[in-house]
């Protein structure tokens, strides 16, 4: 898959695209790559996504959304649904004012000469997001593509959305989190060195790095998975302050890889959460904290199946 980081004239010489941030690449946003999959096979293009590096609400809402899966993971994403090239922008000032009509001019048309545009029902872009649906339509003749707007999807009367997901998430309901993206939710980070109360206790923990641009579960125990170099294991996973030995400031990702005593110091994991097992509490001595970590590996190791 061609990775593209600026556009210029004539970047690519026929496309067929799809627009959006990706969030989470879900069950909605599907349709919409996928659709530009097929139209690509149809007009013998390259099937192209435009997305951008961050989130455009940290420049135009100042507020820090969090991410659901970084560029890195979305772009692995965009390959394995079959799209052949990706132009990533990165959103800062100067392109938050660029007016809608010359985004699609000087972006899409003139970089990427698109034969056909895919868009989710609720695609905005441009300055202060002026630019939607139809202004895209308006402009099909003139630079002839064709333009695909894909509905809403939803599940159980639930709409698709990287919001949606992102409370979901927030919340601990990564079920509910899971059905929406269909699949489990999960983070990648470098496991860093602890302070070893784990292993003190004979549960050894692979406590991960996170960064703070990406969303974390609520503070809590998870049965999960983490896959380390294409292996697969069964976790417990504990997100939260460890309120039994003080609460730290920071909420810490441990992971209790289930028979697995690897030193694995600064790999990069992929941590997959699958169900909340129980709140995160404080318990009065470390013989009931060591019982009730027992009990939660005997839930992950007998009650969840392997992914």
């Amino acid at each position: 898959m061609l990775v593209f980081r600026d556009y210029k004239k004539d970047l690519i010489q026929s496309s067929c695209l799809a627009l959006g941030m990706f969030d989470g690449v879900h069950i909605g946003h599907k349709e919409v790559l996928l659709s530009a999959v097929n139209k690509a096979k149809q007009y013998g293009a390259l099937s192209t996504v435009v997305t951008f590096s961050k989130h455009p609400q940290i420049i135009t809402n100042r507020t820090p959304t969090k991410l659901i899966t970084n560029i890195e993971e979305r772009l692995k994403l965009f390959e394995t649904l079959g799209l052949e090239a990706v132009l990533v922008l990165d959103f800062d000032e100067k392109l938050s004012h660029v007016k809608p009509d010359k985004y699609i001019e000087d972006i899409l048309v003139k970089s990427l000469n698109p034969k056909s545009i895919s868009t989710g029902y609720d695609h905005r872009f441009g300055e202060q997001k002026k630019g939607d649906n139809v202004l895209l339509q308006s402009y099909a003749t003139t630079y002839g593509y064709e333009v695909s707007i894909i509905p809403p999807v939803q599940i159980n009367g639930q709409v698709a959305s990287s919001s949606a997901i992102r409370k979901f998430i927030s919340i601990g309901d990564l079920e509910s989190a899971a059905t929406l993206l269909n699949r489990q939710f999960s983070v990648n980070g470098e496991v860093i060195h602890g302070e070893k109360r784990g292993t003190a206790m004979g549960f050894p923990t692979a406590n991960i790095a996170i960064p703070d641009f990406l969303i974390a579960p609520a503070s809590a125990v998870y049965a999960g998975g983490v896959r380390i170099k294409n292996e697969y294991y069964q976790a417990v996973i504990n997100v939260g302050t460890r309120p039994t030995f003080g609460s730290s400031n920071q909420s810490l990702i441990e992971v209790h890889i289930l028979d697995f005593n690897d030193l694995i110091y600064g790999e990069i994991v992929n941590v997959s959460f699958m169900k909340k097992i129980r709140d995160e509490k404080q318990f009065s001595s470390i013989d009931q904290l060591i019982h009730q970590i027992e009990l939660d590996c005997q839930f992950a190791s007998e009650d969840m199946a392997i992914i």
